[in-house]
């Protein structure tokens, strides 16, 4: 007997129809739930920080024409490190000392599992000068199950 012949039943009472009905809709958000928690297990951490700069320009060429506004890490599993590079451009009219750090983590504890480092730190650049930069990403094996996180990167240019 298919749904729809026992829902326009007779001997269907208003009370059981509801009944079904309440069935049906509590199978399906179970059957969906448990969908999301087996895929929520299968996930890998996917994250894309924002990139600020003071000073200096990064690209994604030589010739300095794309410039660099996010970092795109992939799929990243714990205990990985992952290497992303940019140029470094000085596009002040002075020599500028290079530093990075980070900000706006999120999670908020992201920070304690994952740390930011690169090769450029406390580099000069002259007036016109650039640097090949490597942007370091290392997660600790104890990283959580983050299903993104994000963050933002300052590299500055003072002097």
């Amino acid at each position: 007997m298919s749904l729809e012949t026992l829902l326009s039943g007779k001997e269907m009472t208003e009370t059981r129809k509801l009944f079904v009905i309440i069935a049906l809709a509590a199978a399906f958000l179970l059957g969906s739930a448990s969908t999301l928690a087996i895929q929520q297990y299968t996930q890998r951490i996917a994250n894309k920080a924002a990139v600020k700069v003071v000073g200096v320009g990064i690209y994604k060429d030589l010739n300095f024409t794309v410039s660099v506004t996010e970092i795109d890490w992939g799929i990243l599993e714990p205990g990985e490190n992952r290497n992303v590079s940019a140029y470094i451009l000085n596009e002040s009219n002075v020599p500028l000392n290079l530093s990075m750090t980070t900000l706006d983590w999120q999670p908020v504890n992201a920070s304690d599992y994952m740390t930011l480092s690169w090769n450029q730190e406390a580099t000069v650049l002259q007036v016109g000068g650039y640097v090949d930069a490597t942007f370091t990403l290392t997660l600790s094996d104890a990283t959580p199950a983050f299903r993104n996180f994000s963050f933002v990167i300052i590299v500055i240019g003072s002097g």
